[in-house]
């Protein structure tokens, strides 16, 4: 089950994040983390129980992995502006994309050198301070393809104690050697600096929802809650092509995080590695595809944490935490594809992966000047995991499919999961088992007419030993996330999509998902006071999946004078935070506008176009949660700190010129 956006997805609006242009497509949801460009993206229900990040879902630009190995991948790396478009692959997908590919993968695509053909500038403002500059350079001599883009990005916030500065530096280059060989060369960095403020209560997010949160102890400002990160990817694709119908593929590449934050730092280097060999070929007279990949990965964690001297700086106070460990991932996948009759193809593939987690976590009581060694956390784990995966496909014409699928997805559990307790601190988890997620579907992608396409997919997922993350105070001024295993739970549901251009011109789209998770087996654990409380919670909804999603956008392009605009509307539902299900984030409804945007081409030496866009977000000032995840039952309701809100009206201007 794929869809994808189009260039128009990411141009001409601000650009801020990747929700922007994913909210158009149905299955995922996109949701405005605590600032910046982090955004935290779910599919059919997979994704969305995490503190930050994104898990569980695969994620690429260009080719390259930009998941590291340890499961997390940072959607900062991306900046909007320089996409061309955004792939996304729903359903588990192990045996194709490993490791934590239990809701799918998403695709980005940045654009080449040739589709720039020359300079591109950026500059955009707006509401909350609001402004981004962006540069593309690009060009193709004869084999060679390079496009530079970089931009500076910065905001106030629309929340106190929320402004951030990031810029973005993306570099990629094509050559293609000779007429069987292609090399290409990629590289990223992203500086970011953010402040930000603490989830909100229930109360306190009614009370005035863009509050920074928090009480006189736990003041953000006080504490220096920030951030100060930089993101780092370079890697190279040799591609050769053996005969006319058998390619090889191989990828390397180094990926670091470098975190510092107000309660410590934290560096996570790692290198990846695929090999992937594909033939076109046939079984008898049945045209046959074929593919082979082999992997391997690894990943160190070093990391320090300290007591926050809460002195308004951030100040570093005494350890209070050491860890360093390493993840090690090794495997195959084989996948064919036999059109066994005209218009029907039946495909089958296979993954298997090794997985290593060792290390170790030392544990301190500090106070403002003194630390003391209490505990030595040690974890040395192993994991073999199988994911097969079968689909079969009716070609009706070239505009339509049906098809039914059946595949299995698997995650590993994070080494944070097995080394904090279930109060919250420090501790031994080592009973965490690995996720495993089964899931059948039948879809079509249908044109309808020659104006109208409609996709439409049935799902129904059975998980195993799902990992429930759940966030719980552990002091005043700290908060922890500790992991349990859910026997079993479910999600199935509908995703519908459309297309329709009635006149030239104009453009309906609609995304819609619809989706039931329910606990089928869980007997929930939390910790309080070295008492361990067992909870029943089979038949409960799983929190921070939402039953509907809906968007709809109508767009109309009038070709001849460059002038356009467009209209959309957006439906999120309520959804629960805890297991227990008693405390829920309030739907809501949301309303932008595109009133302009204009695009002329000049054919002069100086100038080769203009656009220009003004935008108008959430018309009606909802006030609206953007972001919660799961806090645990052992806080009362009304101490669970769980919500973000989501941006307030804010106006958008831009411009971009092309030389």
């Amino acid at each position: 089950t794929q869809s994808s956006t189009d260039r128009s997805e990411h141009e001409s609006q601000p650009t801020r994040h990747l929700r922007e242009s994913l909210e158009s497509i149905p299955g995922i949801v996109p949701r405005q983390e605590h600032g910046g460009r982090e955004v935290n993206l779910s599919i059919r229900g997979s994704g969305n129980k995490t503190g930050c990040c994104v898990r569980n879902i695969k994620m690429y630009e260009d080719g390259f992995s930009v998941t590291q190995p340890d499961g997390t991948a940072r959607p900062e790396l991306h900046d909007p502006w320089f996409l061309r478009s955004i792939e996304v692959r729903r359903g588990p997908s192990s045996s194709l994309y490993d490791n934590y590919a239990l809701g799918g993968m998403v695709h980005l695509r940045t654009r080449r050198g040739r589709d720039i053909d020359g300079v591109e500038t950026f500059v955009t403002a707006g509401s909350y301070g609001y402004h981004k500059q962006a540069i593309a350079i690009g060009k193709e001599y004869g084999n060679l393809d390079i496009a530079l883009f970089s931009s500076y990005q910065r905001e106030d916030g629309w929340r106190d104690h929320s402004q951030y500065w990031m810029s973005t530096v993306n570099l990629n280059i094509r050559y293609r050697i000779d007429d069987r060989q292609t090399l290409y060369v990629k590289a990223v960095n992203v500086d970011e600096d953010e402040k930000f403020p603490t989830r909100l209560t229930l109360s306190q997010f009614r009370a005035n929802p863009r509050q920074m949160g928090g009480t006189s102890t736990t003041n953000p400002v006080t504490l220096g809650q920030k951030l100060r990160d930089r993101l780092t990817m370079v890697g190279a694709i040799y591609e050769r092509q053996i005969d006319a119908n058998t390619v090889l593929t191989t990828e390397a590449d180094y990926h670091v995080k470098d975190i510092n934050q107000p309660v410590g730092t934290t560096v996570n280097p790692s290198f990846k590695h695929y090999t992937d060999l594909r033939h076109d070929g046939k079984l008898g007279s049945m045209p046959l595809k074929s593919y082979l990949g082999l992997f391997a990965n690894y990943l160190e964690q070093e990391g320090v944490n300290n007591l926050n001297l809460n002195n308004g700086s951030g100040a570093f106070g005494p350890v209070t935490q050491q860890n360093r460990f390493s993840v090690r991932n090794i495997g195959g996948r084989f996948r064919e594809e036999l059109e066994f009759t005209p218009k029907w193809i039946l495909a089958v593939g296979l993954g298997y992966e090794r997985s290593d987690i060792s290390g170790f976590v030392n544990n301190f009581s500090a106070t403002t000047t003194t630390s003391t060694l209490t505990s030595t956390v040690g974890v040395n784990r192993s994991f073999d995991n199988w994911a097969p995966d079968i689909s079969l496909t009716y070609r009706l014409n070239e505009g339509t499919n049906i098809w039914t699928r059946a595949s299995v997805g698997y995650g590993i559990p994070q080494f944070s999961n097995m080394t904090v307790g279930l109060d919250g601190n420090p501790g031994f988890n080592n009973n965490v088992k690995p996720q495993k997620n089964f899931n059948v579907e039948i879809g079509t992608n249908t044109q309808l007419t020659p104006t109208l396409w409609v996709e439409a997919v049935g799902f129904w997922t059975f998980f195993k030993d799902e990992i429930i993350t759940q966030s719980v105070p552990i002091t005043p001024t700290t908060a922890g996330n500790f992991a349990v295993n859910a026997k079993e739970s479910q999600y199935r549901g509908i995703e519908l999509g459309w297309r329709w251009m009635p006149l030239e011109g104009l453009r309906l789209t609609g995304a819609y998902t619809h989706m039931d998770s329910q606990y089928i087996r869980f007997v929930d654990q939390f910790g309080t006071g070295g008492v361990v409380t067992r909870v029943n919670q089979s038949g409960r909804q799983v929190p921070s999946v939402e039953k509907n999603v809906f968007n709809i956008k109508a767009a109309y392009d009038h070709t001849p004078s460059g002038l356009g605009g467009w209209v959309e509307g957006s439906w999120i539902d309520s959804f629960y935070v805890n297991n227990n299900n008693t405390l829920g984030a309030p739907s809501y409804v949301l309303f932008n506008a595109n009133a302009h945007h204009y695009y002329r081409t000049h054919n002069n030496r100086y100038i080769k176009f203009i656009k220009t866009y003004v935008e108008l977000d959430n018309i009606f000032d909802k006030a609206y949660v953007a972001w919660a995840t799961p806090v645990a039952d052992s806080v009362a309701d009304a101490n669970k700190q769980a919500f973000y809100a989501g941006i307030g009206r804010a106006f958008y201007a831009g411009v971009t010129l092309g030389f």
